[in-house]
């Protein structure tokens, strides 16, 4: 026997480490390549996750943006049928306004009806749809609308609006 084999023999536990010896080395490597990949991971989704939030919120401006549209125009459309004192001579129209860097159209039309009421008088009212979609020189289309609204603008004896329902109020991604 050799004296470094004699040395070892002497020694317990001297083979195992010598077995042993790099298995840290090996950890150290695995435990760099699983922090590595967890990171990449990680930065992946940060940066999925900020692309989707400029995306949403440039969603929210122009919804917010067409809700703030169509509203102005039902006051707009509100206010036209008291000037015109019940005649329903208007029968649609279109506005555009400005907000949150989206430049919003609003179409409307318009159609009168006379109904009863429960007290037995005869009312005109006036029914409007609003579609707001953002402006491209034309109508909105179906598929481009972002807020479509239906308001019912009752009018009483005297021909003035005297109440306003909102029927319906739908919002398009």
């Amino acid at each position: 026997m050799s004296g470094a084999a004699r040395r070892a023999a002497d020694r317990p536990g001297a083979d195992r480490r010598l077995r042993d010896r790099g298995a840290g080395l090996l950890l150290a490597i695995g435990f760099v390549t699983m922090i590595g990949g967890i990171t990449a991971g990680l930065t992946g989704m940060l940066t999925s996750g900020l692309q989707n939030r400029i995306t949403l919120d440039n969603v929210r401006n122009r919804q917010y943006a067409a809700d703030a549209a169509v509203e102005s125009t039902i006051a707009q459309v509100r206010q036209l049928d008291r000037s015109t004192t019940g005649s329903c001579s208007s029968s649609g129209g279109s506005t555009t306004s400005s907000l949150n860097g989206s430049t919003i159209r609003v179409d409307w039309r318009t159609a009168c009806t006379v109904v009863r009421g429960a007290d037995g008088v005869v009312v005109s009212q006036r029914n409007a749809v609003f579609n707001a979609c953002v402006d491209t020189g034309v109508t909105c289309a179906t598929d481009a609308v972002i807020i479509a609204a239906q308001v019912n603008f009752e009018q009483g004896a005297t021909g003035t609006v005297t109440k306003t329902y909102v029927q319906s109020w739908s919002v398009s991604p």
